[in-house]
C-alpha cells in the first residue's frame, strides 16, 4: 500500500492487526479497528454512514445503526487521542458521514516495507469499489435471507423467500430480475452493495430474519447501488404459516418503489412451494445440483428431489424440477426408458397440481424436444413461450428456444434467444450452446473461439468435445481437426456421433473404405446421448462426398425427420455439395422453409 510520508505518531500495522501510538500498542476492539482500516484506505474521502454499515455488518436490518456507529466512532477517537470539536484524525461531516484526515503510518507486510498514509492504489485489497457500469435496462437481484441468531439455515427458508420474490417479480417491465440460479452460490462475506457490483445489478433486495421471544421478525430492504441509497425498508413480525402472504405484499411494495406495475397474483392453482420446511430444504439441495453435467451429481439431485416429493407429494415445483433432471439424464447419459418414464410422470404431476407453473411447461418442452417424442419442434416452442409468458426471467427457457430454433434453421432468431438469456446470467455471458448458431451459419472463427472458451471452462463437456473438430474441418485446418478428433475419440470412443465424425474426416481425405467402415460402425451402435439426428446427418455427408446420391439423400431426410432440419446449413455445407443439384433436395429445402417460417422466432 503506497501512502505519503507524514509522521509516525500513529501506526496502523495491518500484519499484526494492531494500532500503536508512539510505539505503544493501543487496545482496540474489532469493529473500531475495521472502521479505522476502512477510513484510512479512503483517506481524505467522505465515507457515508451507509457505507460504514455495509462494511461492518453483513445485515444491519436488526441493528440500531445510528447508536452503533456513534459508539464505534467514540471508541476510535479515544484510541487515536482525537477530539471531535477540533479533530486531528477523524472529521465528522454532519448528516453525511466521516473523513479520515490525520497523519498515520500504515505498515502492510504484503509490500515488504513501511508505507505512509494516503489512499491506496486500485490494486490494494482495501481500495474503494470501482464505479458500476449500468445498462439502460437495469437488473435487480434478490438475495437469500440472512438468518440471525440461532436459526438453522436449512437452505429452504432463506433461499425459498428469495425464490418466491424472484418468481413474483419476474415480469416487471423494463427491469431484468435475475433468476434464483444467479444468487445460489454468492460468498457470505460480501455486502449487498458489493453483490450488486458483482452481479451488475443496479437494484438489490436483501433481508434478514430472526426469532425473538417466540416471535419471527423479518426485515427487507431495496437498495439502489447506482444512487447509493435505500429505496424501501420494511420490518414486520411474521406468522410462518402466512409467510407467502408477506412475500406477495413485499413484491408489491418493491414494484411500487420501482414505479413498475406488478401482475395480479394468480388465483386458483396451488402454491409452487411446500409448507413443509424439510421438503423445501431437500428441494433446494436438489435444485442446486440440478444443472450439473456430471451423471453422479444428477443422480444425487434426483434423489434430493424425490425426498422432497416423498415428504410433500403436492410440491409442484419439485415435480417439475425432477422431471427436467430425469429428462436430462435420459437425453445425455442413459437412453433407457426408466429415466424417461420418471420424467413424464413428474411433468404430468406438476401440470396437474399447477397448470400455470412456468417450470412445468419447461419440463414438458424438454420431453417434447427429445428423441422419445421425435423432437417435436413446434410443440416444444409453444410450451417454452407459455413458460416465458408466465415468467420472463428464465434463462434456461431462452437457451432451449435458441437451440430449437437453430435446429430448424431460424438462426437469427436463435441468436436473439441466446442473447435474451444472457441478460439473466450473473456475468452477462451467453450460453455456450450458441456455438450451434455459429457453426450452422458458417461463422467458423466465432465457433472456434466459443468452443475454446467452453472447453477452458469445462474440458470434459461432451458437446464441446464433439463440436471442437468441426470448425477446423470446415476451414480445412486438417492438423488441428485431427488432433481434436483424436481427443474426442479418447473421451467418447463408443458414441456413434464421434464415430460418424471419424467417417466424415476420412471421406474428406478420400479414404473411401475407411469412411465406410466408420459409417457401418456408427449405424450399428444403438447408443447415443440424444443426438442420433446428427449422426444421421454425418452419414448423409459421408455418402454425399462418396457420390452415393440416393442413400445420402435418404439419410438426410432421416436426419430431418428425427430433429435436425437446419436447411440454411444444408445450402452451404460443402459436404452436401453433391446433393444440391438434385430436384428432391430443392423440394426438401422449400418444404422446410414453409414448415418453419421466419415468424416462428417471434416472442
Amino acid at each position: 500500500m503506497r501512502v505519503a510520508k507524514l509522521t509516525s505518531e500513529i501506526e496502523l500495522d495491518l500484519g499484526r492487526y494492531e494500532l500503536r501510538r508512539d510505539g505503544r500498542r493501543v487496545k482496540l476492539e474489532k469493529k473500531p479497528m475495521e472502521l479505522l482500516i476502512f477510513l484510512v484506505a479512503r483517506r481524505d474521502q467522505l465515507v457515508s454512514r451507509q457505507e460504514i454499515v455495509s462494511k461492518l455488518w453483513r445485515s444491519d436490518l436488526f441493528i440500531d445503526t445510528q447508536t452503533s456507529i456513534n459508539n464505534i466512532v467514540r471508541k476510535l477517537r479515544t484510541a487515536l487521542g482525537d477530539n471531535s470539536a477540533k479533530p486531528r484524525f477523524l472529521e465528522t461531516v454532519v448528516g453525511k458521514g466521516y473523513r479520515f484526515i490525520g497523519p498515520v503510518r500504515v505498515i502492510d507486510p504484503r509490500y515488504g516495507s513501511s508505507v505512509y498514509g494516503q489512499a491506496p492504489t486500485a490494486t490494494s485489497a482495501h481500495s474503494a469499489l470501482q464505479p458500476i457500469a449500468f445498462e439502460q435496462r437495469p437488473a435487480l437481484a434478490v438475495l437469500p435471507l440472512v438468518l440471525v441468531g440461532d436459526l438453522p439455515d436449512d437452505h429452504g427458508l432463506s433461499l425459498g423467500f428469495a425464490d418466491a420474490l424472484i418468481s413474483r417479480l419476474g415480469n416487471l417491465e423494463g427491469i431484468n430480475v435475475l433468476p434464483t440460479s444467479a444468487v445460489l452460490n454468492l460468498p457470505l462475506e460480501i455486502t449487498p452493495w458489493e453483490i450488486g457490483t458483482r452481479l451488475q445489478a443496479r437494484f438489490v433486495v436483501h433481508g434478514a430474519m430472526r426469532a425473538l421471544k417466540g416471535q419471527w421478525q423479518l426485515s427487507v430492504e431495496l437498495l439502489d447501488t447506482h444512487l447509493q441509497r435505500v429505496c424501501l425498508a420494511r420490518k414486520s413480525d411474521v406468522v410462518m404459516e402466512r409467510l407467502f402472504d408477506f412475500e406477495d405484499d413485499t413484491a408489491r411494495q418493491i414494484a411500487r418503489a420501482l414505479n413498475r406495475p406488478l401482475r395480479p397474483k394468480a388465483v386458483g392453482p396451488p402454491s409452487r412451494y411446500s409448507n413443509d420446511p424439510m421438503a423445501y430444504a431437500e428441494f433446494m439441495r436438489g435444485y442446486r445440483l440440478s444443472s450439473s453435467g456430471d451423471p453422479a451429481v444428477l443422480d444425487e439431485a434426483a434423489q434430493r428431489l424425490i425426498n422432497a416429493i416423498s415428504r410433500d407429494p403436492d410440491f409442484s415445483l419439485a415435480h417439475a424440477t425432477l422431471s427436467v433432471v430425469c429428462a436430462t439424464h435420459h437425453f445425455e447419459v442413459d437412453p433407457t426408458n426408466t429415466w424417461l418414464e420418471k420424467a413424464e410422470f413428474h411433468c404430468a404431476k406438476a401440470l396437474e397440481l399447477n397448470p400455470d407453473l412456468p417450470e412445468a411447461h419447461i419440463s414438458k418442452a424438454y420431453l417434447l424436444w427429445g428423441p422419445s417424442k421425435n423432437f417435436q419442434h413446434l410443440e416444444a416452442i409453444t410450451e417454452l413461450r407459455r413458460a416465458l409468458a408466465l415468467q420472463s426471467n428464465l434463462p434456461h427457457a431462452y437457451n432451449r428456444l435458441g437451440t430449437i430454433l437453430a435446429h430448424i434453421g431460424l438462426l437469427d432468431h436463435a441468436r436473439e434467444m441466446y442473447d435474451r438469456g444472457r441478460q439473466f446470467h450473473p456475468q452477462k455471458v451467453v450460453s455456450h450452446s450458441i456455438v450451434q448458431v455459429y457453426l450452422w451459419g458458417n461463422e467458423w472463427e466465432l465457433a472456434r473461439e466459443e468452443i475454446r472458451a467452453w472447453r477452458a471452462e469445462n474440458p470434459g463437456n461432451k458437446y464441446a468435445v464433439y463440436f471442437a473438430p468441426l470448425p477446423a474441418m470446415m476451414m480445412g485446418n486438417w492438423k488441428e481437426a485431427e488432433a481434436q478428433l483424436n481427443e474426442a475419440v479418447q473421451l467418447l470412443p463408443d458414441d456413434p456421433l464421434i464415430i460418424s465424425l471419424q467417417g466424415l474426416f476420412a471421406a474428406l481425405h478420400g479414404k473411401k473404405e475407411q469412411a465406410l467402415r466408420f459409417l457401418a460402425q456408427a449405424c450399428a451402435s444403438p447408443k447415443s446421448f440424444g443426438h442420433a439426428h446428427h449422426t444421421y446427418y454425418q452419414v448423409a455427408c459421408i455418402l454425399s462426398i462418396l457420390e452415393r446420391h440416393k442413400p445420402a439423400f435418404e439419410w438426410l431426410e432421416r436426419s430431418v425427420s428425427t430433429g435436425f432440419a437446419c436447411w440454411p446449413f444444408f445450402l452451404h455445407d460443402p459436404c452436401l455439395q453433391n446433393l444440391r443439384s438434385l430436384p428432391e433436395f430443392e423440394v426438401l429445402v422449400n418444404s422446410l422453409q414453409a414448415r418453419y417460417p421466419d415468424h416462428l422466432g417471434l416472442l
